[in-house]
C-alpha cells in the first residue's frame, strides 16, 4: 500500500471519528436541554377541578373562578385548598425572582458607573414604589419567605377557602382597598363610621402577588424583611407578622399551630418546573 493510500485512510478514519463525536455532543445537548412548560389557565368549576400535586415539582397553573370549598370537609378541604394555592404562590415567587434579578442588573450598572438616563429614572421609580433609600434595599425587600408561611396565612385569612372575600373576590389574604377606582368589594363590618373595602382580583395569582408586594413594601414588615435575609425558619419568621392581624400575638400563635398541625413545612422544598419565558400567559402576569 502506498504512503498516499495510508494517508487517505487515516484522514477518512479521523473524519469519521470527528463526525461521531459531533453527533454525540449534539445528542447529549438535546437530552440535557431542560424542558420548559407554558403557564396554563384553568377554570375552577368545582373542587374536583383542582389538580392534586403529587410531586415536589409543581406545574404552573393559574386558576380562575373559585369553587365552593364549603362542599368538602376536613382533610379533603385542606388538601384541595393547599393544592389550589401552591401553583399561584410558586408562580408569584418566580415573578419576584425575575424582577429581583433585573433590579440586580441595574444595581451592577450603577456600581460600575454605566448608568443611563432611562436607568436612573427606573431606579427613582423603584425607590419611590418600595419606599426605599437605595437600590440595595429594594433588592433585599424582594427576598421572599417560606411557602409554608404563605399557605398558613392563606388558610387563616380565607377560612380554608370558605370566606366571602375569597369566594366573591379571589381575595385570599384579606388585603384592604383604599382606592375608589380599583375593583373592590365592600365588607359587612365597619370601622366606626367608615366602611371597609377589600380588593377584588381576577385570579388567585393576582391575590398572591399583591400579598407579596404588601409584605415587600409596608413599614409594618420591615423587621420581617431584615430577618428573612438571614433565616428561612418559618417558626422564627412568623414572629414578625404580629402586625398582620388585630389579633397580634394570638395571630402568631395560630400561624404556628396551622403550620405545625398541617405539616406545611414540607412545601418549603417544592419548586416550580421551568417556565417558557416566551409564554404569553407568563408575560401577561
Amino acid at each position: 500500500m502506498s504512503i498516499v493510500s495510508k494517508k487517505n485512510g487515516f484522514l477518512f478514519v479521523l473524519g469519521l471519528l470527528i463526525l461521531i463525536m459531533v453527533a454525540f455532543f449534539i445528542t447529549m445537548r438535546i437530552k440535557t436541554k431542560p424542558i420548559v412548560y407554558p403557564v396554563t389557565e384553568r377554570i375552577l368549576i368545582n373542587t374536583d377541578s383542582i389538580i392534586i400535586q403529587n410531586d415536589s415539582l409543581v406545574m404552573p397553573i393559574v386558576y380562575r373562578g373559585n369553587p365552593d370549598m364549603r362542599t368538602v370537609k376536613g382533610k379533603e378541604r385542606k388538601e384541595r385548598f393547599l393544592n389550589m394555592m401552591l401553583p399561584s404562590i410558586l408562580i408569584a415567587q418566580r415573578k419576584l425572582e425575575v424582577e429581583r434579578n433585573e433590579i440586580m442588573k441595574l444595581e451592577s450598572k450603577l456600581r460600575l458607573g454605566r448608568i443611563k438616563a432611562a436607568d436612573s429614572l427606573k431606579i427613582d421609580s423603584l425607590l419611590t414604589y418600595y419606599k426605599c433609600k437605595n437600590i440595595e434595599e429594594v433588592i433585599n425587600n424582594l427576598h421572599f419567605h417560606p411557602v409554608s408561611i404563605v399557605l398558613a396565612q392563606a388558610a387563616i385569612e380565607s377560612g380554608w377557602g370558605t370566606s366571602r372575600f375569597f369566594l366573591e373576590a379571589n381575595n385570599v389574604f384579606g388585603i384592604w382597598s383604599y382606592n375608589k377606582s380599583e375593583d373592590r368589594i365592600r365588607a359587612f363590618e365597619t370601622r366606626g363610621e367608615n366602611s371597609i373595602y377589600l380588593r377584588k382580583y381576577d385570579n388567585l395569582y393576582g391575590s398572591v402577588y399583591d400579598y407579596l408586594m404588601t409584605v415587600a413594601r409596608a413599614p409594618a414588615y420591615r423587621k420581617l424583611r431584615e430577618v428573612r435575609l438571614e433565616s428561612d425558619d418559618p417558626y422564627e419568621l412568623i414572629q414578625y407578622l404580629v402586625n398582620y392581624s388585630e389579633l397580634r400575638e394570638e395571630y402568631v400563635r395560630i400561624l404556628h399551630n396551622v403550620i405545625r398541625q398541617n405539616e406545611l413545612t414540607k412545601y418549603d422544598h417544592y419548586q416550580l418546573v421551568n417556565i417558557d419565558e416566551n409564554d404569553p400567559v407568563w408575560k401577561s402576569l
